[in-house]
């Protein structure tokens, strides 16, 4: 499989990221929104846009005939947020006094597994092979919805052991996700009705360029630029660049998979901390000056890491 991974294709995708962050952060600095307007636009795209993207994705795109092993994707997205956090969890063990480590473990376990990665493939791959890296990427964030927006708040809140209920797994995205996984198997890829489909297509795409909007006005409400806890991050951002990357290169050399799939795990396990955190720690009081300034960072340095985890990759494979 040839890769071309420029560093000037990866500082595109991730400059538009920016630009969309921008947006935002100008119309809080000139006070065009509040606080109180950000945290509401911050629970739509939770409640109807992520939803609606999930729903339009798989639908369109899903089909359990075409990929029999579908299962594999969302499990392997699984145990690469719960082995960050991990990870997150043994690094925390080298310093004291830090005031959020359940930021600091999620920032380490979840990554940006929709937005950047589909850019980046979008540029860099056309036709058959493109089409298979994007259900790919629809199939890994099943697994990525079902943590991300239904134990991480309990954990950010520190009542996943106390409140968990199988009950907390209905939200939303993942609601959406099991929607649009039974509409598949009873009536069929994409069969739903175009009247219902469109507007849902529409309303999904959106979520990117508001997401990042919303992140950008929580980038100037918290100053993200300024982190409270330098060392913490600098840890952080060592360990979802660096350390997490060169596991699942290591792991991923002796695993017997398709040139595919490696690449595409390795890509996933490559990406900067999740958007989607500073939407849920504005919901559930989390310290998203950390995520903020987390997601901010690792966006930026990944920019030059991208590109050097790729080249090992195609000089390797």
């Amino acid at each position: 499989m040839e890769l071309d991974f420029s560093f000037g294709i990866i500082a595109t995708a991730i400059a538009k990221l920016f630009i969309l962050m921008l947006a935002g952060y100008a119309l809080y600095h000139f006070k065009l929104i509040g606080d109180k307007f950000v945290d509401t636009l911050s629970l739509v795209l939770v409640r109807l846009l992520f939803p609606s993207l999930i729903i339009s994705k798989t639908i369109t795109h899903f089909s359990f005939s075409e990929y029999s092993y579908w299962w594999f994707l969302p499990m392997c997205a699984i145990i690469f947020c719960i082995g960050g956090m991990a990870l997150g969890w043994l690094v925390l063990r080298f310093f004291r006094g830090f005031t959020s480590p359940r930021e600091f473990m999620c920032s380490c376990g979840f990554q940006n597994c929709g937005y950047l990665p589909m850019n980046l493939i979008l540029f860099a791959f056309a036709g058959a092979l493109g089409d298979r890296l994007l259900i790919y990427m629809f199939l890994f964030i099943l697994g990525f919805n079902i943590l991300m927006w239904s134990l991480v708040p309990l954990f950010l809140t520190g009542k996943l052991r106390s409140q968990f209920k199988i009950s907390v797994l209905l939200n939303a995205p993942v609601v959406a996700t099991v929607f649009s996984l039974l509409w598949v198997a009873i009536i069929g890829k994409d069969k739903m009705p175009l009247v219902v489909m469109d507007p849902l297509r529409q309303l999904g795409m959106s979520s990117f360029p508001i997401a990042m909007i919303t992140l950008g006005a929580y980038l100037y409400r918290y100053r993200a630029y300024h982190p409270d806890f330098k060392i913490p991050l600098i840890w952080c951002l060592a360990t979802k660049l660096f350390i997490f990357p060169a596991i699942i290169f290591l792991v991923l050399n002796f695993v017997p998979l398709a040139s595919d799939y490696k690449f595409f795990l390795l890509l996933q396990a490559i990406m900067p901390t999740a958007v989607s955190l500073v939407v849920i720690g504005s919901y559930t009081n989390a310290d998203n000056k950390f995520f903020s300034s987390a997601i901010f960072y690792s966006h930026l340095i990944a920019i030059f890491t991208i590109p050097v985890w790729l080249n090992l990759f195609r000089l390797v494979q």
